[in-house]
């Protein structure tokens, strides 16, 4: 079966898309699926071996030579996933011979789809509800399983470090409100090191400068027993060497879910972030979060004021003890 699935994601919302193809490839052991997504997203594609081919493009740039190339493919079902306008737009007109959208499509457009699949009374996690537009389009349901990054799709990343015996640090976001102190992760660190949880801290970093400058700065307060991986490693090495980890630590980022679709034990820190629908998907996990509900009355003000301080609100002990059980738990 060959399957057209239109998703304008980063990262993270990407990666989210792989659970359901995990489940769909178990009913359809001959699945082929076509993902087109934003540029920079492709990455979390590759380790998901359905995936045959990963289509980056800008959604405001849609051109007739890409939708010329979906058309001539004769895909069985096309999925516009996530709500985007333009991917209803590609998935009404790429010729498919069902095809289907998430949420209500526009009046105008609505002759052109099969089903739409909409008012979804489920997880709100954003691996749930794109498993869930998948089974219905599908027509069947199971419960939606782990993301999906293969083992035979991660690369060596060169780093001398132990298997199991050093925990994953990553302290970048792509939003800087989603950020937490360096102190406190150098304090979280210090302590995993001197309860002798793991032996070596390993700093995980992007490659854009300020990432690398943040992993190099944190390692600096750690000490010798922290390395950065200074940027240096792609998607797939960045995913060996979380699945080699003995635990992952990290806000809000794709990184995060990363190292949850390879089955590592996560430690989740969230902040002014969604943390429903970002949470550790499918994996031993603990959370420590700020409440991000508006209070009964509170001006707006005093909230957005209130969500700038939530990563003040959290403590190194916190997420230490919180650390400390997924590693006495998955031992």
């Amino acid at each position: 079966m060959r399957l057209l699935v239109v998703k304008f994601a980063k990262l993270r919302g990407a990666l989210a898309s792989t659970a359901a193809f995990r489940a769909l490839r178990e009913r359809h052991p001959g699945l082929a699926i076509t993902y087109v997504t934003s540029p920079g997203a492709e990455p979390a594609l590759a380790g998901c071996p359905p995936v045959v081919e990963v289509v980056g493009c800008d959604p405001a740039g849609l051109t007739w030579p890409l939708l010329a190339h979906l058309r001539r493919q004769r895909f069985d079902v096309a999925l516009a996933l996530g709500g985007h306008p333009e991917a209803r737009r590609l998935v009404a007109l790429s010729k498919a011979r069902r095809r289907v959208c998430a949420g209500r499509a526009p009046w105008w457009w609505r002759p052109f789809f099969h089903q739409e699949v909409f008012g979804l009374s489920v997880d709100p996690h954003e691996a749930a509800r794109d498993h869930e537009v998948c089974m219905q389009a599908m027509g069947f349901h199971v419960e939606a399983p782990t993301m999906w990054y293969s083992t035979a799709r991660m690369e060596e990343h060169g780093l001398l470090v132990e298997p199991g015996r050093f925990a994953v640090i990553h302290p970048g976001s792509a939003h800087p409100g989603r950020q937490l102190a360096l102190d406190k992760w150098a304090a979280v660190a210090r302590a995993l090191l001197a309860s002798q949880a793991v032996d070596r801290i390993v700093v995980s970093a992007g490659p854009d400068d300020e990432e690398r400058l943040l992993a190099e700065a944190l390692c600096g307060l750690v000490g010798p027993a922290a390395s950065s991986t200074g940027g240096r490693l792609n998607f797939a090495q960045v995913a060996r060497l979380t699945k080699d980890a003995r635990l992952f630590l990290g806000t809000d980022s794709a990184i995060l879910q990363l190292a949850a679709s390879v089955g590592t034990p996560v430690v989740g820190v969230f902040g002014p972030s969604d943390y429903a629908r970002a949470r550790p998907w499918g994996v031993l996990n603990r959370v420590v979060r700020v409440d991000t509900t508006v209070f009964e009355g509170e001006d707006p003000s005093d909230y957005r004021r209130r969500i700038e301080r939530a990563f003040e609100c959290i403590t190194p002990a916190q997420i230490v003890r919180a650390a400390e059980e997924v590693v006495r738990i998955s031992a």
